[in-house]
């Protein structure tokens, strides 16, 4: 009976441990994952289309000097 009394204890203390390792360890991974990144230009493509305004109708460029024959 003692033997049984003594393993729940010692049960939810292995428990807690390992909830807090697994805790621990995803806090590290996620801040080495935000450290690192990862490059994505499709995404940094978008966010700059959604963020840029519309061009206006017509000509964006200027028209280059008008060649004439010598």
């Amino acid at each position: 009976m003692s033997k049984e009394s003594a393993s729940g204890p010692l049960l939810a203390a292995a428990v807690a441990l390992l909830v807090l390792v697994v805790v621990v360890f995803s806090c590290v991974f996620r801040k080495r994952r935000q450290m690192e990144g990862s490059y994505q230009p499709s995404a940094e493509e978008q966010k700059q289309a959604r963020n840029q305004r519309p061009e206006k109708p017509g000509l964006a460029l200027p028209l280059p000097k008008e060649e004439r024959l010598i």
